[in-house]
């Protein structure tokens, strides 16, 4: 046995002295593995929700920069660092760069947290400027607002999101929640005079603008759906068509090209709730993408305190919107299919003043390759059913009868093809579209005794159809010039006996000119052409607000438009400076025209007015002095004034009816996501006048807004918002009775992520 022991002692001792040499070259290993570390985090906005596939760059790093993807759950991690100081850059398409500092000690550095900023106009990306599927890089008046931004915002409806942009209202003021569908027209740089957009809304595309009226309906897009708003001021003609006069707004969605979830439910004083949900997702070459929002408030009244009356009573609101996109991607082509519907029931004011909308719509399109270039097709249609009832009260406003009601069924259809080729660094766009819409006005009139009279039926039919084509040139490496045209056919008819009238040919050119003499600075000039057809509302539908009676005016002719513009964009560093100075002139403008007035009541008939001049300054900066810290301004001077009025010499020099003299704004955010979000706004208006003949004027106001947004845990927030929060009792329109805006709100609310 002891021959076997001491065998045992020298294998047990061979063993451990093989363990040992091994083991030293192992521990070396260990040490050196140990000397490199892994760096990881996520990248996030400034709301705090992820942001999927940013770049992210390490350096300086021994063997030159690392650099990494974040996943779609915007996380990232960076492997083989060795301790030290390092610089890491984030940088994503519509956000500003971002810079941290990380320190790589003896461990491994985990839950870094980089906040994007939306980029600065300097810096924005515009699709929307060109029509086409690439992004524009444009100096000209262009406003990007991103997902973050409208969630940090205080207003409670995307219209209300959208003051804060350069000269952007609506007819008379009012919020959308609380505001007659028709009287939600979009105005950009004065040029406005009824509740009629001259400027044109989109979805992805597809148009939202009533087919009848030309008004919008800011709820039919969920709010947690919207990936950003692009605003082009300035006429857009050339491309889209008659009514793009102001410009062009489009609300742009997440898509389904990765899996996304996105909730928001909030709830406040005035009995306002809302709950907002997307989710999207890919599978193979199919995509998915759906969204639905439900919106109430028990609203306030509209009438001024001083001249309530029994009959008046909150403004309410109820709607629900939805829509459903599929789409499937092969290698050289790829088709969508969109669903949405909507339906609004509004309670105007009185008991008796009420209306209700419902909307149907679907639209198809396809997308690829041929001849070098990249085409499109899309085909849309629906169907509205819109409902309302008008009163009469009493100058004590203490009885309301009611005097009419009005059905509008209306269908409409549209479909586009287009086509854009790059050449080199030059390009060129050329496409048709068409649409027809068919209306019918159903009114029943009652008389003092209540006896029904009717239905008197009106209404009629539209057809449109347009080419058009631009060639964009890159002249020299400083210098781009784009230059447009568009031929548009209108062909309205009556369904009574209004005379019928030929069809009309019209053209819009547009030419632009850009120049960066500099890095810092960057020049434009643009001028442009246009028109805008009366819609069939105002041919002939006629309405009556308070004891204001407007008529419908069949024998209505299109505005002719032509502009000019040139400005200046100084970017430097994280702070912009952008100044645009435009005029512009409005012939045969369609305007509410006053063609008698008692004390009992106010009689307006639409008419083409001749001649508007508009002319003004619009000044934009930024400054984002810390990383956290971001400060914006804007100043919009504005002289809209009836010029050249042969028809109407009463009104010659007066200024348009519910154009500003001028608008201010400012904002600060603070953002730092580990802790809180904090944004606090402020805009200004100057007075404006409700009439043609000048003599009921909404004063000027100021309103200040605040909310603060902070995450409890990861993709899962807390928010507060307060608007109006000194509760300014601001003019909206005098009919001639005083109404106000939207009073003072308190929300909280949550948000969540996934991923």
């Amino acid at each position: 046995m002891a021959p076997d022991f001491r065998a045992a002692w020298v294998v047990s001792i061979i063993a451990v002295l093989a363990a040992t040499l091994v083991s030293v070259p192992a521990a070396s290993a260990v040490r050196q593995s140990a000397d490199r570390h892994t760096v990881s985090g996520i990248v996030v906005d400034t709301s705090g929700a992820p942001v999927p596939a940013a770049s992210i760059r390490i350096e300086p790093a021994p063997a030159g920069a690392v650099d990494v993807k974040a996943g779609s759950d915007g996380t990232f991690a960076a492997a083989g660092l060795p301790q030290g100081a390092y610089v890491l850059r984030a940088a994503a398409l519509g956000f500003a760069d971002a810079i941290e500092s990380v320190l790589i000690g003896p461990a491994d550095v985990a839950g870094v947290r980089v906040v994007l900023h939306p980029a600065g106009f300097a810096e924005a990306v515009s699709v929307t400027a060109s029509r086409g599927t690439q992004a524009l890089r444009d100096p000209s008046s262009v406003s990007v607002l991103t997902s973050s931004q409208i969630s940090n915002a205080a207003a409670g409806a995307i219209d209300d999101v959208l003051r804060a942009t350069p000269g952007f209202s609506l007819f008379r003021r009012t919020s959308s929640r609380v505001a007659n569908p028709t009287t939600q027209g979009v105005t950009l740089r004065g040029l406005s005079s009824s509740g009629a957009s001259r400027t044109v809304v989109l979805a992805d595309g597809v148009p939202l603008n009533d087919a009848f009226g030309g008004w919008v309906y800011w709820d039919r897009v969920p709010v947690a759906a919207i990936e950003r708003i692009e605003v082009v001021r300035g006429a857009a003609g050339d491309l889209y068509g008659a009514d793009a006069l102001g410009g062009v707004v489009q609300m742009l969605t997440f898509g389904g090209d990765r899996p996304r979830v996105r909730v928001s439910v909030d709830g406040g004083s005035r009995g306002t709730v809302r709950g907002s949900l997307f989710a999207g997702g890919r599978r193979r070459g199919w995509t998915a993408a759906g969204a639905a929002e439900w919106f109430q408030t028990d609203g306030a009244p509209v009438v001024a305190p001083e001249e309530r009356g029994p009959v008046d009573v909150p403004a309410t609101s109820r709607s629900s919107s939805q829509f459903l996109a599929l789409g499937y991607a092969a290698d050289t082509w790829h088709a969508d299919l969109r669903a949405s519907v909507q339906t609004e029931k509004r309670g105007n004011g009185t008991p008796l003043q009420r209306n209700d909308t419902s909307w149907h719509q679907f639209a198809a399109s396809a997308a690829g390759s041929a001849g070098g270039g990249l085409w499109t097709v899309q085909a849309g249609g629906g169907a509205q059913s819109y409902f309302q009832t008008f009163s009469s009260i009493s100058a004590s406003r203490d009885v309301e009868r009611l005097t009419s009601d009005q059905r509008i069924p209306t269908t409409f259809m549209n479909g586009s093809a287009q086509w854009i080729r790059p050449f080199g660094r030059q390009s060129l766009i050329v496409g048709a579209e068409g649409h027809r819409t068919n209306a019918e006005v159903r009114e029943t009139r009652y008389s003092v005794s209540g006896v029904a009279t009717g239905p008197i039926i009106t209404g009629g039919d539209e057809d449109a159809g347009a080419v058009y084509a631009r060639v964009n040139l890159a002249i020299r490496s400083s210098v781009s010039l784009n230059a447009g045209m568009r031929v548009d056919l209108w062909r309205p008819a009556s369904r009574d006996m209004t005379p019928q009238r030929d069809g009309a040919n019209f053209l819009s050119p547009r030419v632009s000119v850009a120049w960066r003499p500099k890095d810092p600075l960057a020049v434009h000039g643009m001028a442009y052409g246009g028109h805008r057809t009366p819609t069939l509302n105002e041919l002939y539908r006629g309405f009556r607000a308070g004891n204001t009676l407007t008529n419908a005016n069949p024998l209505l002719t299109p505005e002719h438009f032509v502009g000019v513009e040139g400005g200046l964009l100084l970017s430097r560093r994280s702070s912009s400076l952008r100044v645009t100075g435009f005029s512009t002139r409005l012939s045969d403008a369609v305007t509410n025209v006053t063609i008698q007035s008692s004390a009992t009541l106010t009689v307006r008939e639409r008419q083409n007015t001749d001649t508007v001049r508009a002319s003004g300054l619009e000044i934009e900066a930024e400054l984002r002095p810390h990383p956290t810290l971001t400060v914006a301004g804007l100043a919009v001077l504005t002289a809209s004034r009836f010029v050249k009025t042969p028809a109407q010499p009463a009104i010659a020099g007066n200024l348009i009816p519910q154009v500003p003299r001028y608008q201010f704004g400012a904002s600060v955010t603070w953002v730092e996501p580990r802790w809180v979000t904090l944004t606090a706004a402020a805009r200004m208006s100057g007075a404006q006048f409700e009439d043609d003949m000048n003599t009921l004027e909404l004063r000027r106001f100021v309103v200040v807004d605040m909310s603060a947004t902070r995450e409890v845990v990861r993709r899962l927030q807390v928010f507060g918002a307060v608007e109006n929060l000194f509760d300014t009792g601001y003019d909206t329109g005098r009919t001639p009775t005083r109404t106000i805006g939207w009073p003072r709100t308190v929300r909280v609310g949550i948000r969540f992520y996934l991923p």
